[in-house]
């Protein structure tokens, strides 16, 4: 089978292991940034290329990043893959989840809909209407709209300071997305979903004097026993973004578990040492699955 990875700007760990897995069970690979992604489009059909590599035959597409970009240019990659998914190359995840998914609003809303617990969520680009909604719900958390890794988050025990954040924001033409801070145990919980499989349920916990439990963070993962409502809640997370594979962040909250997000492109490094599986061996053999 012929394999296209496309990742950011640069390779990460994950997306050089999900090439190595594919190569390693017999596939024809390609990878690279899905900025180096052209098409054309004529009466005879579609054709595209992977730099200099036509890549048209091609059967299956790892999705890793659209990449950095301008608007216009993020635009274009979005196109791009509903382009290859129209002309028959499966992609892995879907585009339109996967950006539903790398969109901290479209996410809430979309979890939201499906009857799954979401923390308080407000979102505007009023300066005034924030700081209103600051003094009524703080302690906050402000959430980048498209991050990861936790990277750009920020928790505010006062309102006054959370202000200046946000005007700085607003300079740069950032929305502002705010979520009521939930207490947690010291610990949130990763439930990694491929297909209909948990492949990972593990805790991750907060280092001393953090709030953040990401392991790019300095959080650790560690496999224990999950209860079953646990993971039926990561499967149910996983079904109503539409997505083919997912790390599920959830929070055990006093009134019981809450979904925080839901990554269409989860990193597996802490899960593989957590729990010694071949993450990546497992998303190519289920996605070449969905082809054959």
């Amino acid at each position: 089978m012929k394999i296209l990875v496309l990742h950011g700007s640069k390779p990460s760990k994950n997306s050089s292991e999900m090439v190595e897995a594919a190569e390693k069970l017999g596939h024809t690979v390609l990878a690279g940034p899905t900025s180096d992604v052209s098409s054309m489009i004529s009466s005879d059909g579609s054709r595209f290329w992977l730099g200099r590599d036509e890549v048209t035959d091609f059967d299956l597409c790892f999705l890793r990043s659209f990449g950095p970009g301008s608007t216009e240019q993020v635009t274009r990659r979005i196109s791009l893959m509903e382009h290859m998914e129209v002309a028959g190359i499966r992609v892995i995840n879907s585009t339109y989840p996967f950006r539903r998914s790398r969109d901290k609003y479209s996410t809430q809303y979309t979890l939201q809909a499906a009857g799954i617990p979401i923390p308080k969520t407000f979102t505007t680009e009023s300066l005034a209407r924030a700081y209103e909604h600051t003094q009524e719900m703080v302690p906050v958390i402000y959430k980048p709209i498209l991050s990861s890794m936790g990277r750009g988050s920020m928790k505010f025990d006062d309102t006054d300071l959370a202000y200046n954040a946000y005007k700085m924001l607003d300079r740069l033409y950032h929305p502002i997305i705010i979520q009521g801070y939930i207490k947690n145990p010291g610990r949130d919980i990763r439930i990694f979903v491929v297909g209909d499989q948990c492949i990972g349920a593990v805790y991750k916990y907060i280092p001393e004097g953090h709030w953040k439990s990401n392991v790019a963070q300095g959080g650790k993962m560690v496999e224990e026993e999950m209860s079953q409502e646990i993971i039926e809640l990561g499967f149910k997370a996983n079904k109503a973004m539409g997505l083919d594979y997912s790390g599920v962040d959830i929070l055990e909250s006093e009134d019981g578990p809450v979904v925080l997000e839901v990554n269409a492109a989860p990193g597996w490094q802490g899960l593989k040492d957590a729990t010694g599986k071949d993450v990546a061996e497992l998303i190519v053999s289920y996605g070449v699955e969905q082809v054959e």
